[in-house]
């Protein structure tokens, strides 16, 4: 299965996370972690302005596009909330996306929201949602029943926020090779 590990850290300790790193796992693979970015926020003013990353896009070649793929993604990240400031640096999301129709398109994207040690496990499942859409990629409807983005309440934003973060998530093209 292949999935992204996406999570950030509060470096320069000042309660706001100032790095965050993605990493593009392929449980077939060994090793199973394949590409990987991390984005900084060198400015301290809450936009990640630095990345170093891998050919996240998997044309061969590492570059800007890869950089700014990194960059945006990391910055949506922060709108869920989902980090740990102090150690132990536990909450991270993992996303994946799967094709059921076996036709190249994915059916659904996944965000499991995990607090833990370790790979994703069902120990370690907070909550999650979804996105799915037709077999052709399109029609997307959210599958959302937590508030995703930490505002105390479960609306509209958080499924904006879902289908955003999985519309960008796809253009890494980070799906089930057997499947797509």
């Amino acid at each position: 299965m292949r999935y992204l590990k996406i999570y950030a850290q509060d470096v320069l300790d000042n309660d706001v996370p100032d790095v965050v790193y993605l990493e593009f796992y392929d449980d077939i693979q060994t090793p199973a972690l394949v590409h990987r970015a991390t984005a900084f926020d060198i400015t301290d003013d809450g936009k990640f302005d630095w990345v170093i990353a891998d050919d996240l896009n998997q044309d061969g070649i590492v570059d800007t596009v890869d950089r700014e793929m990194a960059l945006e993604f990391a910055q949506l990240f922060l709108a869920f909330e989902w980090f740990s400031l102090d150690e132990p640096f536990e909450k991270y999301l993992k996303v994946f996306a799967q094709d059921f129709d076996s036709n190249g398109i994915p059916d659904t994207v996944r965000l499991h929201f995990h607090q833990g040690d370790g790979v994703p496990r069902d120990e370690t499942l907070v909550c999650s949602a979804a996105v799915y859409s037709d077999g052709n990629g399109q029609s997307a409807s959210v599958s959302i029943h937590q508030d995703v983005n930490n505002d105390g309440k479960v609306d509209r934003q958080d499924a904006e926020l879902v289908k955003q973060f999985a519309a960008l998530f796809l253009k890494f093209a980070w799906v089930d090779s057997e499947h797509c």
